[in-house]
């Protein structure tokens, strides 16, 4: 006689047929965990081609300074440079009309070194017009002085306006006489109180040179900057 089918049979046949087919899914399947399960000529084939390189980032924030470095040594002393050459002023100038008197002169400035101003004056005094040179200074205890005793041996003050042309050439005025002197032996020296400054200079003074029609002084010279 025939079983009747039971719910426990039925639970008990499909766990069989589960477990058989689990089994066999097993059997087919494989969990990799290393590149050494994989056979070479495969891996070989899953290995890709690099990629394009991907966008520049964008720039980081600038980082702290670092600490300074130590100091080098000192490098060796250079070479001395040659020795710099004097300076050399010149002047060649006119003054068209005389002062009235020796102390309303017509005044030019010739040179301008250091305190020291080079100037031409042009005056009149008894019927005669007057060509001479003088240096002032802006500095008390600068020296100046010319060619035979011609200036001061002592300090000088500031402000001061001292003839250092040794001769001064004078032509009567109301004929336009011609009148020269030149630097001869006229020399003169000027330096200033802290010695930083010195000057030798020769001038040439002349009245009425171009007659009635020119200038009434004319002054031309050089000095040489120590």
């Amino acid at each position: 006689m025939r079983r009747p089918t039971s719910y426990a049979n039925v639970t008990a046949t499909l766990a069989l047929v589960l477990a058989m087919s689990g089994g066999a899914l097993a059997a087919h399947h494989y969990l990799i965990t290393s590149t050494n399960q994989i056979s070479p000529k495969v891996l070989g084939k899953l290995k890709g081609k690099t990629g394009p390189t991907g966008p520049r980032g964008s720039a980081g924030k600038e980082g702290a300074a670092g600490a300074a470095g130590r100091e080098g040594p000192q490098g060796k002393e250079g070479s001395r440079g040659p020795e710099g050459v004097s300076g050399l002023v010149r002047w060649r100038t006119t003054v068209a009309t005389a002062g009235k008197t020796k102390g309303e002169a017509t005044i030019v400035v010739l040179a301008t070194v250091g305190p020291f101003t080079v100037e031409g004056h042009c005056y009149e005094e008894s019927g005669e017009t007057h060509a001479a040179t003088y240096i002032r200074t802006s500095e008390t205890g600068s020296f100046a002085q010319g060619y035979n005793n011609e200036g001061s041996e002592k300090p000088l003050t500031a402000g001061e306006d001292l003839q250092i042309s040794e001769d001064s050439p004078s032509g009567t005025t109301a004929t336009h006489e011609a009148r020269f002197d030149s630097a001869d032996d006229g020399s003169w020296g000027a330096v200033s109180q802290d010695n930083s400054v010195s000057l030798n200079g020769f001038g040439s003074q002349g009245v009425w040179l171009q007659g009635a029609a020119g200038p009434a002084c004319s002054f031309s010279g050089y000095l040489v900057i120590e």
